[in-house]
């Protein structure tokens, strides 16, 4: 769940559109988009979605409530209006057969409720609104729901080290965004930081919900993160598995050797390798290969497969001494001059 600021601030007597949308756009929200705003707004301040006390937080949500439910109502939403919040919830002055007064149940949470139909802020919600709302706040031909703009997608790229240990990433982008008149639209640049989980998969989605480009009558887009691995010089990934081609002389494939692998978290694996290495041996380090993001505790393996360095050429000393070190009596080779 993408980390969002609370530090914005209500006031319970301001304007109903600043309190809803508390991004900048306050001077005017349709019955449409202060429907899609209430969504974004009420996820982001629900008690149960912020690591604050309930006593924090609880006040915006109502706030933000309150506003919704009158912004829309017609019938409220066309008095608010004509005569602001104070004619709203006091009378509208110089009229003697005044409409009921305006009153907030004061549970935001049943308003939450209503609108999503779900209690559970993180359950996930579909995207389109209900029949219901359709035919409340869809578009002004009353035909077909509100459609969400396109998501946009962004390449994210990561090193096989930040993929293997975790790590916190910033990337700013640049989204369609309404001005301060909330009807005409501009470039903004936004930052977004992700927390990418050791042991991440590359092609891994890191969604930010309803993010993206806005427009008139529109639910904002998603923007959503491709995790992207870059090329490492040393290791090829598969799965959780790491794999390694080590070059060895043709003596350390016979007489064996100790290889040196530098980690992913800096260590230095020293391998001993005692068998003869023929052209298909691999040899398998358990444990030491990427971490599992679907178990904390799992860790994939490392596979060693070898490229055996021959010489160029041999002396004719050379090549006797291997036949006597190599052929048995009895299985001679033949030396070619």
């Amino acid at each position: 769940m993408p980390h969002y600021s609370n530090s914005v601030q209500f006031n319970c007597a301001s304007n109903y559109m600043i309190t809803l949308a508390s991004t900048g756009c306050t001077s005017y929200l349709s019955k449409s988009l202060a429907v899609s705003t209430y969504r974004r707004q009420a996820l982001r301040f629900h008690p149960l979605r912020n690591n604050q006390p309930e006593s924090d937080t609880l006040q915006q949500f109502t706030w933000i409530s309150e506003a919704y439910e009158v912004l829309k109502d017609p019938v409220l939403r066309a008095r608010y209006d004509q005569y602001g919040e104070a004619g709203l919830k006091h009378g509208i002055p110089g009229v003697y057969t005044e409409p009921v007064k305006y009153l907030y149940h004061g549970d935001p949470y049943k308003t939450f409720q209503e609108y999503f139909g779900d209690w559970n802020p993180f359950k996930e919600f579909t995207e389109e609104m209900t029949r219901e709302q359709m035919e409340n706040f869809g578009r002004k031909d009353g035909r077909g729901q509100m459609k969400k703009a396109e998501p946009t997608v962004v390449k994210l790229m990561v090193t096989l080290e930040e993929l293997y240990n975790g790590c916190i990433k910033k990337m700013t982008v640049k989204h369609t965004a309404f001005d301060k008149d909330c009807q005409t639209t501009e470039i903004k640049e936004k930052t977004l930081t992700m927390v990418i989980r050791a042991g991440f998969r590359e092609g891994a989605s890191l969604i930010f919900k309803e993010e993206g480009n806005q427009g008139p009558n529109v639910i904002p887009g998603d923007v959503i993160f491709v995790v992207t691995a870059l090329e490492h010089p040393f290791f090829r990934r598969k799965g959780i598995n790491l794999h390694h081609t080590e070059k060895i002389h043709v003596g350390q494939a016979l007489l064996g050797c100790v290889v040196e692998i530098p980690t992913l978290d800096k260590r230095i694996l020293h391998v001993a390798i005692t068998n003869i290495i023929k052209p298909d041996y691999v040899k398998v380090v358990r444990g030491e290969g990427m971490p599992d993001s679907c178990n904390p505790k799992g860790k994939g393996d490392l596979y060693i497969d070898f490229d055996i360095i021959y010489p160029d050429k041999l002396t004719r000393k050379e090549r006797i001494d291997l036949e006597a070190a190599l052929f048995r009596e009895g299985e001679p080779l033949k030396i070619l001059t």
